[in-house]
Order: C-alpha cells, then sequence, then structure tokens
C-alpha cells in the first residue's frame, strides 16, 4: 500500500481535524526519537531506562498533546482576535517548560521539586534551550499546515465558482439557441399552413417534437458527441427540407472514428442554417453542403462545413454572412468558455464559389448522455 493511499482517507476529513490529526503525529514522532536519544546518552542504563521513558511520555502528553493543542486553537478559528493567538503562544512558552521540569522531577530527579532554585534553573533552562523553542517549532509546522490547507480550501472555492459562472454563461448562451430555433421553425410551420401543405406542416411538427424531444433528454453537458449532433441536425434538415424542396444537399464525410468526439452542443444545426439563410435562401439553384471532420496538429480535429450556391462578393457581404445572425456568434463565445486558447470557429470565402465555417477544437471524447425520467 502506498503513502497516498494511507493519507487519501486523512484528506476526506474537515481540514481543522487533519492538523489536530497531524500534531498527534509530529508529537509520537517527536516522542519516540527524543526518548530513543536520552536512552542511547552515556549514562543511560537499564536500572534509569524506564524512568527516562516516563518522563518522555510525561513531557510529550501532557507538553505537546495538551499545552500545544491548547495553544493551536485560537489559530484554528479565522475569527479569533490576534492578541489572544499572541497570549496562546506566549503562555504557551512559559506552561510547558513546567511540564518539562515536572517530569524531570518525578521521574529523574526527586529533589528538583523540593529545591527553588534547582527548580527555577532547569526552568528557565527548559524555557530557552528546549521545551520553549520545541512549542514555537512544533506551532510554527502547525501554522505552515495550516496556510497551506486554507489556501488550498480558497484556490477550490475559487475554482468552484469559476465553474459555476462559466456553467451560468453557457446555459445563458444555450438558451439563446433554443427560441431562436424554435423561432425559425414555427416561422416554416406558418409558411406551409398558410400554404395550405398541410401535410408538410405535419410532418415538420413532428421533426420539431423530435427535435425538442432529444434537446431535453440529453444530459446538462454542454459537449455532445458528433452522432449525436449529426441526428440532431438531420432532423432540423428535414423542417428545411420542407421550406426548400430539392434546394439542399448535405453531404455527410465524417470517419467512424470522430462520431464519439466531444464538440460543444448545438454545432452543426447553426453552421448548417447559416448555409440555409444565406446561400440556399438566395439561390435559385441546388446548393450542396459539405459537413468534414478532419486531423488538426496537436491533437485536434477540424469540424467543417462548406457550401456552394450563393457566396457573398466582397469583405463586408462576406463578414454579414458570417456573423450575422445569433447562432455563428453563439457558437464562437461557447467554444471560448469550453476551450480556452484551444478552440477557435473560423468562417469565411474558399473561393469565388465556395465558403466555409471551420471549427477547430482538441478532440475528446463525449460521454454517454443520460435519457430523462420521460424516457426510462
Amino acid at each position: 500500500m502506498t503513502l497516498n493511499a494511507l493519507i487519501a482517507p486523512l484528506r476526506r476529513l474537515d481540514p481543522l481535524l487533519q492538523i489536530r490529526l497531524w500534531a498527534v503525529a509530529l508529537t509520537l514522532a517527536l516522542t519516540l526519537t527524543d526518548t530513543l536519544g536520552a536512552l542511547s546518552m552515556p549514562g543511560a542504563d537499564n536500572r534509569s531506562g524506564g524512568q527516562i521513558i516516563l518522563a518522555h511520555i510525561f513531557v510529550y502528553a501532557l507538553g505537546s498533546l495538551t499545552v500545544c493543542q491548547l495553544v493551536l486553537t485560537p489559530f484554528l478559528h479565522p475569527g479569533t482576535a490576534m492578541i489572544w493567538r499572541w497570549i496562546a503562544v506566549i503562555a504557551g512558552v512559559f506552561a510547558n517548560p513546567v511540564v518539562e521540569v515536572t517530569a524531570y522531577g518525578l521521574f529523574i530527579t526527586p529533589d528538583v521539586l523540593s529545591s527553588t532554585t534547582k527548580f527555577w534553573n532547569i526552568y528557565l533552562f527548559s524555557m530557552l534551550a528546549t521545551a520553549g523553542p520545541r512549542v514555537i517549532l512544533w506551532l510554527s509546522l502547525m501554522l505552515v499546515l495550516l496556510h497551506q490547507m486554507r489556501r488550498r480550501a480558497e484556490e477550490a472555492r475559487v475554482r468552484g465558482l469559476e465553474i459555476s459562472f462559466t456553467r451560468a454563461r453557457l446555459a445563458r448562451l444555450e438558451t439563446q439557441i433554443n427560441p431562436h430555433f424554435l423561432f425559425n421553425a414555427l416561422n416554416t410551420i406558418s409558411a406551409l399552413v398558410t400554404l395550405e401543405r398541410k401535410s408538410d406542416a405535419v410532418d415538420a411538427v413532428a421533426s420539431l417534437g423530435e427535435l425538442l424531444r432529444r434537446s431535453l433528454k440529453h444530459s446538462a453537458s454542454p459537449l455532445a458527441s458528433i452522432a449525436d449532433e449529426i441526428e440532431s441536425t438531420e432532423l432540423y434538415l428535414q423542417i428545411e427540407a420542407l421550406r426548400f424542396p430539392d434546394r439542399l444537399t448535405v453531404v455527410w464525410n465524417i470517419p467512424d472514428r470522430y462520431l464519439n468526439v466531444a464538440i460543444p452542443r448545438f454545432t452543426l444545426q447553426p453552421l448548417l442554417e447559416n448555409v440555409v439563410k444565406h446561400s440556399v435562401a438566395r439561390s435559385v439553384t441546388l446548393v450542396t453542403a459539405t459537413v468534414e471532420v478532419t486531423a488538426a496538429p496537436g491533437s485536434k480535429c477540424c469540424i467543417s462545413v462548406r457550401n456552394d450556391g450563393y457566396v457573398p462578393a466582397g469583405p463586408e457581404a462576406c463578414d454579414e454572412m458570417a456573423k450575422d445572425g445569433i447562432g455563428i456568434a453563439n457558437l464562437k463565445l461557447r467554444t471560448e468558455i469550453l476551450f480556452p486558447g484551444a478552440g477557435e470557429l473560423t468562417c469565411g470565402p474558399l473561393d469565388e464559389n465556395q465558403f466555409e465555417c471551420r471549427l477547430t477544437i482538441p478532440v475528446s471524447r463525449a460521454e454517454p448522455s443520460e435519457s430523462s425520467e420521460d424516457d426510462a
């Protein structure tokens, strides 16, 4: 069993209790080493060995486990005034030698307790050379551990706040997507009803219902596998196919090894919605969109959506196509949050006949999605 395996249960305890336990462990180690050192000194024969052991146990049990623990107590409570901490330290420095002199008189030289001169001589020596410095050293080590624990706790609290803030931002961004898409889908259904294409309107409602059901059944994770994104996006494309029949063909060029790669949820749908809005809606001929996933340097992959048909002429029109609307801007923000410094979304023309949106992110595997209670 490794040392980490032994210490792991202690790390789950309350930090203040951990400090107490470290103090006990330090006391036991000092007791053992100091006792062995005293027994190995010249003059420590078998007759006095038991007395030496009893004296050291008395000193460390009362001196370190009692006096020093009491001295440590004000430091374990952040609200304690500094003056009380200093009073505790001074009291410990003066009290610990009393324990040591008492042990010396009880177990080593009894006449120390009957002679005031000897008592105070040994007391002053103990306070300046042994017991006093021991309290200060012992307390210093405990305060270093306490500072480290509190610093780690503060760092964990800050990380927790940052994670909560990031999740809140992602949730807010995702709440922008659903109403935005739902508005466009309902407009399509309304147009189909107006044109008395009732059968197509029913199909559109069914596809929209299935798409919303899928968005509700997945876990709260902001990431989804490419395979899940493809299934959801195809439902969206079914709705747009009713709006623009025979105007859009989507080619999926995605190797199987990338199907479980994690990407931001609602990635493919806004990229293809961009194609529909700016190319399909403005073209009278068939538009082909190619969705492709390829490897990129640095353990990354590229998800690209290329389309022909209408391609903006001039930088201003191109910029409008790349940035207009909620979907693309929203996806850029979510990519920056989920992959800070490692993800990038770029949009622009490849030539006069093709336009491309290209998302580059680190490769990671998506966790299995969880179904809702309704699907159980």
